[in-house]
C-alpha cells in the first residue's frame, strides 16, 4: 500500500538547510536528513518498522 508523504525543507538557525519527510497517515513515522533522498530513505525505515509491529501485534492492539 502506498502512503502519501509530505516533503519540506527545515531552515535552521545556523544557515543550514535539512530535509523532514512525514507520512500523512502514519503519524509517527518521520524521517529527516541533510538531502531529500536521506530524508526519504530516513522516513521508509520508520514507516517499514512501525508496520512491523503492528503486523506482529495486531491483535493484541485490538
Amino acid at each position: 500500500m502506498d502512503y502519501a508523504m509530505k516533503v519540506y525543507p527545515m531552515h535552521l538557525e545556523n544557515g543550514k538547510t535539512e530535509w523532514c519527510v512525514e507520512y500523512l497517515d502514519l503519524k509517527s513515522c518521520v524521517g529527516g536528513g541533510d538531502t531529500i533522498e536521506e530524508a526519504i530513505a530516513d522516513a521508509e525505515a520508520s514507516k517499514n518498522a512501525y508496520l512491523s509491529y503492528v503486523k506482529e501485534n495486531e491483535k493484541t492492539m485490538l
